[in-house]
């Protein structure tokens, strides 16, 4: 399954690069600790980094541990490059042809997919880019780790559980759609696969277009919008023309032709067949959205947990395992995740939070590091992986901008004030955190218990869809007080039902079917976000805060204090307290 390595020069250093066509990203990991991880739109600061090479990520994650390139025992890739070599993958592609009619654009791509993952073209890819960079140097080999095994270890050795089923579920990886394993202690085996063209991810894209967001960035919309629907037989019987129950009951198939293998005049992501079967055209994206458009996404979000609960079911049967975990890039659907979490046959769930292809260069580093050395990873605790500035930094640019700032003697007492008055905060603490949810150290702060706070939010700052839901953070120990039922839930990637206390006490953070994403912030591993938790509710009473990432629409969460500065003079936020420094708009 994977390629030799050069011998270690035991540095312990591994580093894994996601280098696909959206969010590139770094990670680098130390005798099995996760050390730095960074996504390269948050440097370059055009979202999702289209096509970038990660090379600011790169340099910020060798600068954090102070090692060079050539100091790097070996460079985990989350691809199967030698099945791009041995014919594997074009065996697989050319039996794709014999079984549909494969159009000339998907022929194109496979083409272009045996090029690039080519191990010779790879490499020398890479080296491109690090010879630029660094110069001559004693380059690290290049580790591959199949695709989807990739995601299936990130997700379960970095979890709780010693054994669960993890299903990994993306667009595709190597020639993987979707994967249940059996994972026991250090042995991770698949039990149930589906290959291309079955895929969820191209499955959800393509709704995701079809009502008129752009895929791999508004899924998230789609599922947020869900909620709002409500069951439409004659949406869900068409939708359920596109994605059915496979033959033997257990996985899922996907007609093709209306996904990829035919004319597709509205959107890459989608044929013309597609249109004929909804009866109505695609959805212009300014266009207004109706009640035809909720049912819609509510009826491709039944669909999708459909499959996957006949998936885990199946192998909670088999196996007799009740702890799920899940990864691949679907695995942000957090309605989904709390479905699974819901099943009566279900102990518990973890959901990766770097469950992504960006995260597969975390997934990559960690399995190259246990293949090297055996030293297992640590369970995932934090993801305050990233950038981090100083006081003595942060008062060096706010000397420079002329801002009118002081430093708080106790900046959580104080924000925690201000934001009990009503105030909007942008918090900039502590190492940037990876992934797409804020978790405390780059978030827009805002008090829960006025759910007009929301709308506020909504209007000037965030500028988003009045479907899209806020979430809270609260501390550990008041999710028996909030939730109906939980686990350790610190990432934002499942939500809870909320119970009639939470709804009373903070309506600006349920959903409108019930429920929320919450973060569940332990002392222990955030103490300043939750002494500032604990701040808010000896003020109010209610110790939940309104917390959603520190960006406006379409850009990525801030990086530095110069992106925060931008941030704040260019919306309707009240404060900035960055490390120790408040900062206060004149009429706040």
């Amino acid at each position: 399954m994977t390629s030799a390595v050069a011998p270690s020069n035991g540095s312990g250093f591994f580093l894994g690069i996601f280098e696909g066509n959206f969010d590139p990203a770094v990670a680098l990991v130390h005798k099995g600790k996760l050390v730095a991880y960074s996504e390269e739109e948050r440097h370059i600061r055009v979202k999702h980094a289209y096509r970038v090479y990660p090379i600011e990520s790169l340099k910020f994650c060798l600068k954090t541990a102070g090692i060079a390139l050539s100091d790097v025992e070996a460079v985990g890739i989350n691809w199967n490059m030698t099945a791009h070599a041995d014919g594997t993958m074009a065996t697989f592609f050319d039996e794709m042809k014999t079984k549909w009619k494969v159009d000339p654009r998907t022929i194109s791509w496979q083409r272009d997919v045996l090029r690039r993952y080519h191990p010779v073209f790879y490499r020398a890819h890479h080296e491109y880019h690090w010879r630029r960079e660094f110069g001559e140097l004693s380059f690290p080999p290049l580790q591959e780790i199949p695709h989807h095994y990739t995601h299936a270890f990130h997700a379960c050795m970095q979890s709780p559980f010693d054994r669960s089923l993890v299903v990994t579920i993306d667009g595709s990886g190597d020639q993987h759609c979707t994967v249940l394993w059996r994972h026991v202690s250090d042995v991770i085996e698949p039990i149930y696969v589906i290959t291309m063209p079955h895929s969820l991810g191209w499955f959800y894209a393509a709704f995701t277009e079809y009502l008129g967001f752009r895929a791999y960035d508004g899924e998230y919309k789609v599922m947020g919008l869900a909620a709002y629907g409500s069951p439409d037989s004659v949406l869900q019987a068409q939708v359920g023309t596109v994605l059915f129950p496979s033959p033997d009951g257990v996985g899922y198939e996907l007609d093709p032709t209306a996904i990829h293998y035919g004319e597709r005049t509205y959107s890459d992501r989608f044929t013309d067949i597609l249109v004929d079967r909804i009866h109505q055209p695609p959805r212009i994206p300014d266009e207004k959205i109706t009640q035809w458009h909720e049912n819609l996404a509510f009826a491709v979000q039944d669909a999708l947990e459909r499959a996957v609960i006949r998936l885990v079911r199946w192998g909670i049967r088999e196996t007799g395992i009740k702890n799920i975990c899940v990864g691949g890039g679907v695995g942000h659907n957090v309605k989904l995740n709390s479905t699974i979490f819901e099943l009566t046959e279900v102990d518990d769930v973890f959901a990766q939070p770097l469950c992504n292809d960006a995260g597969g260069a975390a997934g990559a580093a960690l399995a190259t590091c246990f293949r090297k050395t055996g030293i297992r990873p640590e369970r995932l605790q934090t993801l305050a992986l990233g950038r981090q500035e100083t006081n003595d930094e942060i008062e060096t640019v706010l000397k420079l901008t002329g801002a009118s700032y002081h430093r708080a003697p106790d900046i959580c007492s104080v924000v925690a004030k201000e934001l009990a008055e009503g105030r909007i905060v942008g918090w900039f603490q502590g190492r940037m955190e990876g992934g797409p949810r804020a978790l405390g150290q780059r978030s827009i702060l805002a008090d829960p218990r006025r759910a007009e706070n929301r709308d506020r939010v909504n209007a000037i700052i965030k500028f988003r869809e009045y479907w899209r839901p806020f979430c809270p953070s609260m501390p550990f120990e008041v999710a028996g007080r909030y939730l109906q039922s939980s686990t350790d839930a610190p990432f934002m990637v499942i939500a809870f039902r909320a119970t009639e206390e939470l709804r009373r006490d903070a309506p600006a953070i349920v959903h409108v079917d019930g429920t929320c994403r919450v973060q569940l912030v332990k002392q222990s591993i955030l103490p300043k976000f939750h002494r500032l938790l604990t701040e808010f509710d000896r003020i109010t009473g209610v110790p939940v805060i309104l917390n959603t990432s520190f960006n406006v629409k379409g850009e990525p969460i801030v990086c530095s204090i110069h992106d925060a500065l931008r941030t704040f003079w260019s919306t309707g936020l009240d404060v900035l307290a960055a490390e120790d420094f408040l900062v206060k708009k004149p009429c706040s």
